[in-house]
Protein backbone atom coordinates (compact mmCIF):
# COMPACT_ATOMS: atom_id res chain seq x y z
CA UNK A 1 0.00 0.00 0.00
CA UNK A 2 3.08 2.14 0.81
CA UNK A 3 4.49 1.18 -2.63
CA UNK A 4 1.73 2.86 -4.38
CA UNK A 5 1.30 5.95 -2.32
CA UNK A 6 4.78 6.31 -3.48
CA UNK A 7 4.26 6.43 -6.93
CA UNK A 8 1.14 7.93 -6.99
CA UNK A 9 2.91 10.55 -5.35
CA UNK A 10 5.68 10.78 -7.83
CA UNK A 11 2.56 10.29 -10.89
CA UNK A 12 1.08 13.53 -9.43
CA UNK A 13 4.48 15.58 -9.57
CA UNK A 14 5.43 14.90 -12.56
CA UNK A 15 1.53 15.16 -14.18
CA UNK A 16 1.76 18.84 -12.50
CA UNK A 17 5.23 19.41 -13.86
CA UNK A 18 4.04 18.60 -17.66
CA UNK A 19 0.74 20.23 -16.85
CA UNK A 20 2.77 23.54 -16.22
CA UNK A 21 5.01 23.00 -19.06
CA UNK A 22 2.51 22.39 -21.16
CA UNK A 23 0.52 26.00 -20.29
CA UNK A 24 4.00 27.81 -20.48
CA UNK A 25 4.57 25.91 -24.39
CA UNK A 26 0.62 27.98 -24.70
CA UNK A 27 1.32 31.08 -23.00
CA UNK A 28 4.48 31.29 -25.30
CA UNK A 29 2.65 30.86 -28.70
CA UNK A 30 0.50 33.30 -27.31
CA UNK A 31 2.78 35.80 -26.74
CA UNK A 32 4.30 35.08 -30.12
CA UNK A 33 0.88 35.49 -32.43
CA UNK A 34 -0.02 38.31 -29.85
CA UNK A 35 3.82 40.03 -31.05
CA UNK A 36 3.02 39.56 -34.84
CA UNK A 37 -0.12 41.00 -34.83
CA UNK A 38 0.99 44.30 -34.86
CA UNK A 39 3.00 44.39 -38.25
CA UNK A 40 0.25 42.02 -39.71
CA UNK A 41 -2.09 44.72 -38.88
CA UNK A 42 -0.33 47.80 -39.65
CA UNK A 43 0.26 45.89 -43.25
CA UNK A 44 -3.45 44.74 -43.58
CA UNK A 45 -4.00 48.50 -42.86
CA UNK A 46 -1.71 50.02 -45.75
CA UNK A 47 -3.68 47.17 -48.11
CA UNK A 48 -6.67 48.92 -46.98
CA UNK A 49 -5.78 52.66 -47.30
CA UNK A 50 -4.35 51.51 -50.50
CA UNK A 51 -7.76 49.92 -52.23
CA UNK A 52 -9.84 52.84 -50.32
CA UNK A 53 -7.51 55.30 -52.30
CA UNK A 54 -8.38 53.25 -55.76
CA UNK A 55 -11.87 53.02 -54.52
CA UNK A 56 -12.10 56.80 -54.45
CA UNK A 57 -11.37 57.78 -57.73
CA UNK A 58 -14.55 57.20 -60.82
CA UNK A 59 -14.32 54.79 -62.22
CA UNK A 60 -13.58 56.30 -66.66
CA UNK A 61 -16.79 57.05 -68.79
CA UNK A 62 -17.45 54.74 -71.06
CA UNK A 63 -17.15 56.92 -73.84
CA UNK A 64 -13.37 57.91 -72.64
CA UNK A 65 -12.67 54.25 -72.46
CA UNK A 66 -13.91 54.19 -76.14
CA UNK A 67 -12.68 56.98 -77.33
CA UNK A 68 -8.63 55.39 -76.63
CA UNK A 69 -9.74 52.14 -78.20
CA UNK A 70 -10.69 53.72 -81.44
CA UNK A 71 -7.20 55.67 -81.48
CA UNK A 72 -5.68 52.37 -81.11
CA UNK A 73 -7.58 50.83 -83.39
CA UNK A 74 -6.30 54.28 -85.15
CA UNK A 75 -2.58 53.53 -84.87
CA UNK A 76 -3.11 49.98 -85.59
CA UNK A 77 -4.55 50.44 -88.42
CA UNK A 78 -3.39 48.35 -92.19
CA UNK A 79 -1.50 50.61 -94.98
CA UNK A 80 -0.43 48.98 -98.21
CA UNK A 81 3.81 49.71 -98.54
CA UNK A 82 3.37 51.96 -100.77
CA UNK A 83 1.40 54.12 -98.70
CA UNK A 84 4.52 53.23 -95.85
CA UNK A 85 7.14 54.23 -98.21
CA UNK A 86 5.71 57.24 -98.82
CA UNK A 87 5.00 57.84 -95.70
CA UNK A 88 8.90 57.63 -94.66
CA UNK A 89 9.77 59.71 -97.59
CA UNK A 90 7.40 62.46 -96.17
CA UNK A 91 9.46 62.19 -93.31
CA UNK A 92 12.32 61.94 -94.51
CA UNK A 93 11.63 65.55 -96.59
CA UNK A 94 10.69 66.94 -93.67
CA UNK A 95 13.41 66.95 -92.18
CA UNK A 96 15.63 68.35 -94.88
CA UNK A 97 16.66 65.03 -96.54
CA UNK A 98 17.24 65.11 -100.61
CA UNK A 99 15.09 62.36 -101.23
CA UNK A 100 15.38 63.15 -105.57
CA UNK A 101 15.99 59.41 -107.03
CA UNK A 102 19.62 61.05 -108.39
CA UNK A 103 21.20 62.05 -105.16
CA UNK A 104 20.66 57.89 -103.32
CA UNK A 105 20.47 59.66 -99.99
CA UNK A 106 17.02 58.08 -99.37
CA UNK A 107 16.83 54.29 -99.88
CA UNK A 108 13.93 52.33 -99.00
CA UNK A 109 14.26 48.64 -99.27
CA UNK A 110 11.44 46.04 -99.58
CA UNK A 111 9.21 45.43 -97.04
CA UNK A 112 9.19 42.13 -95.26
CA UNK A 113 5.73 40.89 -93.28
CA UNK A 114 5.62 38.75 -90.35
CA UNK A 115 2.49 37.80 -88.23
CA UNK A 116 2.35 36.99 -84.12
CA UNK A 117 -1.02 36.92 -82.58
CA UNK A 118 -3.19 39.34 -83.53
CA UNK A 119 -0.62 41.74 -85.15
CA UNK A 120 0.95 42.02 -88.37
CA UNK A 121 4.83 43.74 -88.39
CA UNK A 122 5.79 45.25 -91.28
CA UNK A 123 9.60 45.43 -91.21
CA UNK A 124 12.05 47.73 -93.56
CA UNK A 125 15.20 46.11 -93.07
CA UNK A 126 18.46 48.83 -94.21
CA UNK A 127 16.90 51.91 -94.67
CA UNK A 128 19.37 54.72 -95.81
CA UNK A 129 19.58 58.10 -95.17
CA UNK A 130 22.29 60.58 -95.52
CA UNK A 131 22.65 64.42 -95.05
CA UNK A 132 23.79 67.14 -92.92
CA UNK A 133 24.19 65.73 -89.14
CA UNK A 134 21.35 67.29 -87.93
CA UNK A 135 19.10 66.72 -90.34
CA UNK A 136 19.62 62.78 -90.08
CA UNK A 137 19.42 62.93 -86.18
CA UNK A 138 16.11 64.82 -86.54
CA UNK A 139 14.37 62.38 -88.85
CA UNK A 140 15.98 59.62 -86.07
CA UNK A 141 14.53 61.70 -83.35
CA UNK A 142 10.60 61.34 -85.13
CA UNK A 143 11.04 58.22 -86.75
CA UNK A 144 12.19 56.61 -83.11
CA UNK A 145 9.46 58.89 -81.16
CA UNK A 146 5.55 58.71 -80.72
CA UNK A 147 5.00 61.69 -82.56
CA UNK A 148 1.84 61.55 -85.55
CA UNK A 149 3.18 61.26 -89.21
CA UNK A 150 1.54 62.49 -91.98
CA UNK A 151 0.28 59.94 -94.55
CA UNK A 152 -1.00 60.12 -98.35
CA UNK A 153 -4.41 58.27 -97.04
CA UNK A 154 -5.54 60.91 -94.46
CA UNK A 155 -5.35 64.91 -94.66
CA UNK A 156 -4.12 64.92 -90.89
CA UNK A 157 -1.48 63.17 -89.32
CA UNK A 158 -1.77 59.98 -87.82
CA UNK A 159 -0.71 57.71 -84.78
CA UNK A 160 2.05 55.23 -86.36
CA UNK A 161 3.35 52.05 -83.94
CA UNK A 162 6.52 51.59 -85.28
CA UNK A 163 10.45 50.83 -83.37
CA UNK A 164 13.69 51.51 -84.72
CA UNK A 165 15.62 48.27 -84.24
CA UNK A 166 18.84 49.14 -85.34
CA UNK A 167 20.85 52.34 -86.22
CA UNK A 168 24.24 52.15 -87.84
CA UNK A 169 26.05 55.02 -88.86
CA UNK A 170 29.19 56.27 -90.27
CA UNK A 171 30.42 59.97 -91.75
CA UNK A 172 31.26 60.34 -95.43
CA UNK A 173 33.04 62.70 -97.39
CA UNK A 174 31.15 64.27 -100.40
CA UNK A 175 31.36 66.97 -102.75
CA UNK A 176 29.29 70.03 -102.29
CA UNK A 177 26.18 70.65 -104.96
CA UNK A 178 24.33 73.34 -106.08
CA UNK A 179 24.55 76.97 -104.43
CA UNK A 180 27.00 75.55 -101.96
CA UNK A 181 29.34 74.31 -104.32
CA UNK A 182 29.24 77.44 -106.29
CA UNK A 183 30.00 79.46 -103.40
CA UNK A 184 33.18 77.14 -102.39
CA UNK A 185 34.57 77.19 -105.79
CA UNK A 186 34.27 81.04 -106.10
CA UNK A 187 35.64 81.50 -102.43
CA UNK A 188 38.67 79.60 -103.06
CA UNK A 189 39.32 81.08 -106.98
CA UNK A 190 39.07 84.65 -105.32
CA UNK A 191 41.72 83.28 -102.40
CA UNK A 192 43.96 81.43 -104.82
CA UNK A 193 44.25 85.21 -107.12
CA UNK A 194 44.65 87.03 -103.47
CA UNK A 195 48.08 84.90 -103.11
CA UNK A 196 48.85 84.92 -106.81
CA UNK A 197 48.63 89.02 -106.25
CA UNK A 198 50.29 89.09 -102.85
CA UNK A 199 53.37 86.78 -104.17
CA UNK A 200 53.73 88.88 -107.41
CA UNK A 201 53.23 92.35 -105.85
CA UNK A 202 56.01 91.39 -103.09
CA UNK A 203 53.68 91.14 -100.26
CA UNK A 204 53.60 87.65 -98.78
CA UNK A 205 56.21 88.51 -95.92
CA UNK A 206 54.67 92.30 -95.20
CA UNK A 207 50.65 91.61 -95.81
CA UNK A 208 48.47 94.07 -97.83
CA UNK A 209 48.69 97.27 -96.47
CA UNK A 210 45.25 98.31 -96.54
CA UNK A 211 43.00 95.21 -96.34
CA UNK A 212 39.65 95.61 -97.33
CA UNK A 213 37.33 94.68 -94.17
CA UNK A 214 33.80 95.73 -95.43
CA UNK A 215 32.50 93.06 -97.46
CA UNK A 216 32.00 93.66 -101.11
CA UNK A 217 31.61 92.27 -104.09
CA UNK A 218 33.95 94.36 -107.04
CA UNK A 219 36.94 92.53 -107.36
CA UNK A 220 37.98 96.26 -109.39
CA UNK A 221 36.91 99.85 -109.56
CA UNK A 222 33.91 99.84 -111.43
CA UNK A 223 34.08 102.76 -114.18
CA UNK A 224 30.57 103.84 -113.67
CA UNK A 225 30.84 105.13 -110.16
CA UNK A 226 32.57 107.61 -108.57
CA UNK A 227 34.52 105.93 -106.11
CA UNK A 228 37.26 103.76 -106.47
CA UNK A 229 36.22 100.00 -105.58
CA UNK A 230 38.27 96.79 -105.59
CA UNK A 231 39.43 94.52 -103.50
CA UNK A 232 41.60 93.23 -101.76
CA UNK A 233 43.17 96.51 -101.00
CA UNK A 234 41.56 100.16 -102.42
CA UNK A 235 43.53 102.54 -100.56
CA UNK A 236 47.05 101.83 -101.26
CA UNK A 237 48.54 104.90 -103.26
CA UNK A 238 50.68 104.47 -106.70
CA UNK A 239 53.43 105.94 -104.79
CA UNK A 240 53.07 103.75 -101.87
CA UNK A 241 53.30 100.88 -104.53
CA UNK A 242 56.63 102.02 -105.62
CA UNK A 243 55.44 103.67 -108.69
CA UNK A 244 58.00 106.86 -109.96
CA UNK A 245 56.85 107.67 -113.65
CA UNK A 246 54.66 110.05 -114.59
CA UNK A 247 51.75 108.23 -115.77
CA UNK A 248 48.22 107.34 -113.71
CA UNK A 249 48.26 103.56 -112.63
CA UNK A 250 45.11 102.91 -110.64
CA UNK A 251 45.80 102.76 -107.02
CA UNK A 252 45.46 99.66 -104.33
CA UNK A 253 46.29 96.10 -104.83
CA UNK A 254 43.32 94.66 -106.92
CA UNK A 255 42.71 91.86 -108.12
CA UNK A 256 40.74 92.52 -111.69
CA UNK A 257 42.48 95.14 -114.07
CA UNK A 258 45.47 95.11 -111.22
CA UNK A 259 48.13 97.96 -112.34
CA UNK A 260 51.16 96.42 -111.32
CA UNK A 261 54.11 98.39 -111.36
CA UNK A 262 57.14 97.25 -112.07
CA UNK A 263 60.52 96.16 -110.33
CA UNK A 264 62.57 96.32 -112.93
CA UNK A 265 61.41 100.08 -113.59
CA UNK A 266 59.23 101.59 -110.92
CA UNK A 267 58.92 104.43 -113.78
CA UNK A 268 56.06 101.77 -115.54
CA UNK A 269 53.34 99.17 -114.89
CA UNK A 270 51.22 96.97 -116.98
CA UNK A 271 47.80 95.63 -116.32
CA UNK A 272 46.89 92.61 -115.02
CA UNK A 273 43.62 89.91 -114.41
CA UNK A 274 44.02 87.72 -111.12
CA UNK A 275 39.72 87.68 -111.86
CA UNK A 276 37.69 87.28 -115.27
CA UNK A 277 35.33 89.31 -113.72
CA UNK A 278 34.75 92.93 -112.16
CA UNK A 279 31.81 91.55 -110.55
CA UNK A 280 31.47 88.09 -107.93
CA UNK A 281 28.22 86.22 -106.75
CA UNK A 282 29.61 86.79 -102.72
CA UNK A 283 30.96 89.07 -100.91
CA UNK A 284 34.52 90.06 -99.45
CA UNK A 285 36.47 90.68 -96.86
CA UNK A 286 40.48 89.93 -96.11
CA UNK A 287 43.14 89.84 -93.52
CA UNK A 288 46.42 91.52 -93.55
CA UNK A 289 48.14 88.36 -94.33
CA UNK A 290 45.45 87.05 -97.45
CA UNK A 291 43.35 85.29 -95.47
CA UNK A 292 39.69 85.75 -97.32
CA UNK A 293 36.26 85.75 -95.58
CA UNK A 294 33.48 85.08 -97.37
CA UNK A 295 29.68 86.68 -96.90
CA UNK A 296 26.64 86.25 -98.35
CA UNK A 297 25.62 90.28 -98.08
CA UNK A 298 27.93 93.69 -97.74
CA UNK A 299 26.43 93.75 -94.05
CA UNK A 300 27.78 90.59 -93.43
CA UNK A 301 24.03 88.23 -92.12
CA UNK A 302 25.85 85.22 -92.75
CA UNK A 303 29.60 84.34 -92.92
CA UNK A 304 30.25 80.66 -95.15
CA UNK A 305 32.80 78.73 -93.18
CA UNK A 306 33.90 76.60 -95.22
CA UNK A 307 35.87 76.80 -98.51
CA UNK A 308 36.71 73.01 -99.04
CA UNK A 309 34.84 71.46 -101.90
CA UNK A 310 33.64 68.78 -99.78
CA UNK A 311 31.61 68.35 -96.92
CA UNK A 312 31.34 65.79 -93.66
CA UNK A 313 27.79 64.20 -94.25
CA UNK A 314 26.19 61.56 -91.77
CA UNK A 315 24.94 58.18 -93.47
CA UNK A 316 23.15 56.30 -91.24
CA UNK A 317 21.84 52.90 -91.79
CA UNK A 318 18.12 51.84 -89.92
CA UNK A 319 15.87 48.70 -89.28
CA UNK A 320 12.26 49.92 -88.91
CA UNK A 321 9.07 47.83 -88.15
CA UNK A 322 5.53 48.90 -88.33
CA UNK A 323 2.79 47.67 -86.23
CA UNK A 324 -0.70 47.16 -87.66
CA UNK A 325 -3.57 44.86 -86.82
CA UNK A 326 -4.22 41.71 -88.85
CA UNK A 327 -6.58 42.45 -91.59
CA UNK A 328 -9.61 40.93 -90.95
Amino acid sequence: MEHIKTLLARYSQTAFLFFMGLILIVYLALGILYLQQAPQQKDLQTKIDKLNAILKNPLPSISALNTEIAAIDKALAPMADNITIAMLVSLAEKNGIDITEGSGKLQVPVASHSEAGSYRLVTFRGVHVQGDLDKVMAFIRVLDSDEKLETLESNEPRIVTRVVSRIVTEDVEVLKTGAEAAQSVEWHSIQEAVMTMMKDNNLISSGIPNPVTKPTNYMGDNPNTPDFEGFPDIITTVAGKGYTGNATPKQGYVLYEHDKISTANTTQYSTTNYTQKLTTTYYYTVDNDGKVHAFDSPIKTKEYLASSPTKMELKATLDVGIYFSKPK
